[in-house]
């Protein structure tokens, strides 16, 4: 079981991933963009973040970019989803360390944050 931050500006999305990660029996808070993720992050201190690429406002990459600068933030694994062309080659230049093409299915989404928080486990003892 892991705390997962959830930010997406659909709301259908952001529910149904909420309650397909705690189908799994993860902890998860869902905000509905940049700004309320990076706030959530920094406040609740998740084990993995899932950002929306494009959200209103802050989207996905300046969130990332945020949660990377404050050291509380800055080693937590972030899965950026996006359903928008040539996103996926700069998911790591965004500071993301995967990334997730919309639409999915649950399986890939588990799947997913299932090897995202392997990485996080893996920089937690070091081993990056």
């Amino acid at each position: 079981m892991a705390q997962i931050l959830i930010a997406n500006d659909n709301p259908d999305l952001l529910d149904c991933c909420q309650s397909i990660l705690e189908a799994e029996g993860h902890v998860v808070r869902a905000v509905a963009d940049g700004e309320r993720a990076m706030a959530m992050a920094l406040e609740w201190q998740p084990d993995a973040v899932v950002i929306d690429y494009v959200m209103p406002g802050t989207d996905g990459p300046t969130a990332i970019a945020a949660l990377r600068a404050a050291p509380a933030t800055a080693n937590v694994p972030i899965l950026l989803m996006s359903g928008t062309d040539g996103t996926e080659a700069s998911a790591g230049r965004f500071g993301a360390d995967a990334y997730l093409r919309k639409p999915f299915d649950a399986e890939e989404l588990v799947a997913a944050v299932d090897r995202l928080l392997r990485v996080g486990e893996r920089a937690a003892r070091g081993q990056g």
